[in-house]
């Protein structure tokens, strides 16, 4: 019986210890297009009743197993509903700046402008429900955000209304990607 009870708790212990090292590495992606001097970014809400007070950002989570090149890109094909392959996202990865804050590596991925009712009306490219985890999406000029964090009084950084489509959850940006903006802009290598 001790037996028993020992090999539960190691056991236990050691799927307590995987899920925590799993946890401890987050990795995604900005991405964003330039024109006529201005920057775009493209952000989601975020479409889990669970998840929705976290507001807009980039594309993210937790790395698993993977490097954090790999969860970026696994990352962000899931939460543009495929529209960006992780393949074409990874091949960009070498080339593009990042961060890392904390726990979380962020890159900064440049990509040809696309409309964001073409992503918005995209069909999940796969069954998982990670392809359905974010959305609306919107490309929001860079000085706005920015504006936005400088007017910041107290609590959250919000979009203004106008650069946001309908259908919108919340108009707040996760403060977490706030920071990993600021860290970046900060350390020079934001675009």
């Amino acid at each position: 019986m001790r037996k028993l009870i020992w090999s539960l708790l190691s056991f236990w212990f050691l799927v307590l210890i995987s899920e925590y090292a799993d946890a401890s590495c987050g990795a995604g992606t900005v991405i964003y297009f330039k024109f006529k001097g201005e920057i775009y970014l493209l952000l989601a809400d975020h479409n889990w009743s669970h998840q929705r007070d976290r507001g807009w950002s980039g594309f993210g989570g937790y790395c698993g197993a993977d490097p954090v090149e790999v969860a970026a890109a696994r990352e962000t094909e899931e939460e543009t509903k495929g529209f960006y392959r992780r393949g074409e996202i990874f091949a960009k990865l070498g080339l593009s700046a990042k961060i890392r804050v904390g726990d979380f590596t962020t890159f900064f991925v440049e990509v040809d402008y696309v409309p964001a009712i073409v992503i918005n009306n995209q069909i999940p490219s796969d069954h998982a429900a990670a392809y359905l985890e974010r959305g609306p999406f919107a490309w929001i000029p860079f000085s706005v955000i920015r504006q936005a964090i400088a007017k910041r009084r107290t609590g959250r950084v919000q979009i203004p209304g106008k650069y946001l489509p309908p259908g919108k959850r919340s108009n707040r940006i996760f403060e977490p990607f706030v920071t990993s903006l600021l860290a970046a802009k900060e350390a020079g290598i934001f675009p």
